[in-house]
């Protein structure tokens, strides 16, 4: 199992990135980068958790999951795979927790990965564990940055480089 922990500062408060870890409606695509809304399906959705099946472009194919999201401890939003072409079920989550913080909020995204045993999976993984933590880190960043330009009045259209069309001028 391979773990990034990516800690970072965000003018939001701890609130509003925990509402965004959980919003599955068309905006979440705007928020996360690798999110398409082509591959977002939202299977069941209650009051404190979700199962939900996301997918990234990968330039080979897409890497894709689905998981149940849990919102139901303060301060923490957890998905844990239930199924994945890359993925191994039993290990593998993703978890963002938000805190008050002076200006703002703390956020720490922390990616628990275990990987399939087939060519995808060992492609990935060892992607993951060699050149992971700063491409995670610039999605956590980028992340953030999507969503506070999404809370301004401006709202320039956040970027994601999986959609060209949704790149800032």
């Amino acid at each position: 199992m391979s773990t990034i922990h990516v800690v970072a500062d965000s003018p939001l408060t701890a609130a509003r990135v925990l509402d965004a870890a959980h919003d599955f409606s068309e905006r979440r695509a705007e928020f996360f980068p690798a999110v398409t809304r082509e591959q977002l399906r939202v299977h069941e959705l209650g009051d404190t958790w979700a199962d939900v099946t996301e997918g990234t472009p990968t330039g080979i194919g897409s890497n894709w999951e689905r998981c149940r999201y849990d919102w139901s401890q303060p301060g923490s939003v957890k998905a844990t795979v239930t199924h994945s072409n890359v993925y191994a079920v039993l290990g593998s989550s993703w978890e963002l927790r938000a805190t008050a913080a002076a200006e703002g909020s703390r956020v720490e995204m922390i990616w628990q990965r275990k990987f399939r045993n087939n060519p995808r999976g060992i492609l990935f993984g060892t992607a993951f564990r060699l050149v992971g933590k700063p491409i995670f880190r610039r999605y956590a960043r980028q992340a953030l940055e999507n969503l506070n330009q999404l809370e301004t009045h401006n709202r320039p259209r956040p970027v994601n480089p999986h959609r060209p069309e949704s790149k800032s001028a």
